[in-house]
């Protein structure tokens, strides 16, 4: 009998796989002068070749540091999770993250989960529509109530990753040679700040105060809301006056409204 496409299918991708299916040589009709097996062999390796690749542009850092032996292998390991429906190698690396968590390579790098949430987030920006910016033109008439009521909206590829690693020096590490890798990982908190300009995907590391304020206005806190959780750690609440005018600037808000009185 001849098999269905999707049995054709799942079996295809459990040779891919290396895992246990049914045997595709059987149901592959080839000349007499070819040999099945090498021809679903080129199926069979450009898969996780092409899913090698594909993580190893999009998280060249954590590629960088692993080394091209033990990265290929992660790769491998994380290529039987991606989602089998999947259809664009741009989102191959959505769960990457997350996996390095319980990975075993996370064991002795304890900071590549967060590396990899971090150039996972360059990456997204990169792809992330950009939006006309916020004319603050449009609020200066405004009241002190008026502001502290205000919501903010950022630019759809603008990201937070903090973590109590140096993210921004340990993925600048991508350009150096392996041997020459050499970073202090003791006592250093990072807050970054991924953002567009133009073309650029800017990676900068913020203090905390003002990561606490992008946190903030993510979760849909108004102004008001996030000037008193900044008084409340120990930072000026004028501050946040200071951020606003400072990501308005870079062209970071699309959007700031006063939300009506409850």
């Amino acid at each position: 009998m001849q098999p269905s496409l999707a049995e054709l299918q799942r079996a295809l991708a459990a040779r891919i796989l290396a895992e246990e299916g049914s045997d595709l040589d059987d149901w592959i009709c080839v000349p007499s002068e070819a040999d099945s097996a090498a021809r679903v062999a080129v199926y069979v390796q450009g898969y996780p070749a092409r899913i090698r690749e594909a993580l190893r542009e999009t998280f060249p850092a954590v590629a960088q540091i692993l080394g091209d032996g033990s990265f290929a292998a992660f790769a491998d390991r994380y290529a039987k999770d991606v989602p089998a429906d999947l259809q664009n190698l741009n989102l191959v690396g959505a769960a990457l993250p997350a996996y390095l968590e319980s990975d075993r390579v996370s064991g002795d790098l304890p900071f590549l989960p967060a590396l990899a949430e971090l150039e996972w987030a360059v990456d997204r920006c990169f792809h992330a529509e950009l939006l006309p910016p916020f004319a603050a033109s449009a609020c200066s008439g405004w009241s002190l109530d008026e502001w502290a009521r205000a919501r903010v909206g950022f630019q759809p590829g603008l990201a937070l990753v903090c973590a109590p690693w140096p993210l921004r020096e340990l993925r600048e590490t991508y350009r150096c040679e392996r041997s020459e890798i050499d970073v202090d990982l003791v006592d250093r908190h990072d807050q970054v700040l991924v953002y567009r300009r133009g073309f650029d995907v800017v990676v900068e590391s913020i203090e905390a105060a003002e990561a606490e304020a992008v946190a903030s206005l993510q979760c849909g806190d108004a102004l008001g809301e996030v000037a008193a959780k900044l008084a409340g750690s120990g930072a000026e609440p004028a501050a946040v006056a200071g951020y606003f005018g400072r990501w308005a600037s870079l062209g970071l808000v699309v959007s700031c409204e006063a939300c009506p009185l409850p």
